[in-house]
Parts: C-alpha cells; structure tokens; sequence
C-alpha cells in the first residue's frame, strides 16, 4: 500500500466533545454493572454500542476504534489527576472539577518537572 493510500485510510482525527465524553462513561459505566468488562477491559462489543449511539445522538461517524483510544486517553487523564491531587498542596474544587494549589505550590512543581525532564502537565 503507498503511502497516500494509507494516509486516507486513516481518515480524519475524531473530535470529541464534553457531552460525547460524558455519554461514553456512563454506557461503560452501565456495561460494566452487566458485567461486560470481564478484566482490565471492556469487550469489544461495548466499544461497538459506544460508537452507535454516539454517532446517532451528534450525527458524526464514531467508530469502535474511537471509543477505544478515548477511553486510553481518559486513563492517562485520570491517573495524572489522581498523582497530582496526592501531592501536598494539591486540592480539588468540586464545583469547577479542577485541581487548585497555591501559586508558589504549582511554580515549585513546575520547575521540578523542568529540572527532571519531565514533560509539565500542569
């Protein structure tokens, strides 16, 4: 396969919005409690369901694979919050569902990722 035909097999990147991301937890939320997530993942026929009812409700083309990679991406999210917020000086405001800290708290954490090399996510 040359290179163009690869390029247009993968398509568009897929965009997703508050409202789909929010929709994708709660239908996994539910297959979980059917038991649909018999290990550390969900089966694919989840990913399926995920993807139609996305596409019917905001009239985009979601695929499995979509649903897939967003969900890896709300994993890195999540487990980057969590360390955050188990740091000292770290706090949650639960109105905003936003981690807060001190200036001199978040500029301290800052430049220890910078003198690490650790890519700042702050």
């Amino acid at each position: 396969m040359s290179k163009t035909e690869s390029d247009k097999s993968k398509g568009k990147q897929f965009r997703w919005s508050k409202p789909m991301s929010h929709l994708l937890l709660e239908i996994l939320a539910e297959e979980a409690l059917k038991g649909n997530k018999p290990s550390s993942t969900f089966k694919f026929e989840c990913f399926v369901r995920v993807a139609k009812e996305i596409s019917q409700k905001y009239a985009v083309d979601c695929l499995p694979g979509h649903v897939d990679n967003h969900l890896k991406t709300v994993k890195k999210e999540w487990t980057l919050i969590t360390t955050i917020r188990a740091k000292s000086g770290f706090g949650w405001d639960d109105n905003l569902k936003m981690i807060t800290a001190q200036k001199n708290v978040y500029d301290e954490e800052v430049l220890v990722s910078q003198v690490c090399g650790i890519k700042a996510s702050l």
